[in-house]
């Protein structure tokens, strides 16, 4: 038995480092998905993915190599805030940021 398989691009970021592509938790019900994932350029880019479409919620400009990328939140809560490491510093945004250009 063999398989064709096809490639569909869906969006395209430059190239990444490991650990710079996560999928935020979704709101109980809801069927669409959230994804963040940082490039060597620095930008940061959100979409959401419903049905196979695909839709910028928002994208930083350009700034120093994103070198990891992770999700936390309160102990006891849904880990929606996003920590961007770039370099020596770490810097946090709210899954808020996500949903507010959507």
């Amino acid at each position: 038995m063999e398989y064709q398989l096809n490639t569909v691009d869906f969006l395209q970021v430059g190239p990444t480092s490991p650990r710079t592509l996560k999928l935020l938790p979704s709101s109980s019900g809801r069927s669409t998905q959230r994804i963040v994932v940082g490039d060597n350029e620095g930008i940061l880019h959100c979409f959401t993915v419903k049905r196979g479409n695909v839709t910028y919620s928002f994208k930083t400009l350009p700034g120093p190599k994103i070198t990891a990328l992770t999700l936390g939140g309160a102990i006891g809560t849904v880990r929606d805030k996003i920590f961007v490491a770039s370099g020596n510093e770490v810097r946090e945004i709210g899954r808020a940021s996500c949903r507010e250009r959507v």
